[in-house]
């Protein structure tokens, strides 16, 4: 067979593939992977906020899911922490009442799609926050604010924990 001749297959076979757009998903795999990415935090030193925190690890380790859900709610809570650490001219949140809402509004905004998944999750979480923060609703000082943003690191912490 000449180089004619091969070109000519080669080229009728790339149009028969433009033709028909066969699928070859089956054969190959570029299903969209969950890739989130990792994050980094230390265990929780006030000892409170580590047995609360142990109720998340719970909560968490009772769906096989947790993998995928565990990196993205510590990814979270790791950003809840930053967005509550900022100060001066960039504040955000001023009061208690604020990173609460925010701690709603963020789950909802991600579509994170665990509603029902955990149901011990949501009581677990509450209590870690309470316990950083208390039930009042005042303003930031900045004692409160590093409680805050400590409260989400052992959330983020424990989240990864419910991972393993």
């Amino acid at each position: 067979m000449n180089t004619k001749n091969l070109l000519l297959i080669v080229g009728a076979i790339l149009i028969v593939f433009g033709l028909f757009k066969p699928d070859f998903s089956s054969i190959i795999n570029n299903s969209p992977s969950n890739n989130v990415s990792t994050v980094v935090v230390s265990k929780p030193s006030n000892t409170e906020l580590l047995d609360e925190c142990q109720d998340v690890v719970n909560a968490l380790k009772k769906n096989n899911d947790r993998k995928y859900d565990g990196l993205k709610l510590a990814s979270l809570y790791n950003d809840l922490a930053t967005l509550i650490s900022l100060d001066n001219e960039d504040m955000v949140v001023k009061n208690t009442e604020e990173v609460r809402q925010a701690n709603k509004l963020a789950g909802v905004m991600l579509k994170l799609d665990i509603k029902g998944k955990y149901p011990e999750l949501a009581k677990a979480t509450t209590s870690v926050i309470v316990a950083s923060l208390g039930d009042d609703s005042v303003m930031l000082d900045d004692k409160l604010r590093q409680q805050a943003v400590d409260g989400f690191k052992a959330l983020a912490w424990a989240c990864i924990e419910g991972t393993k």
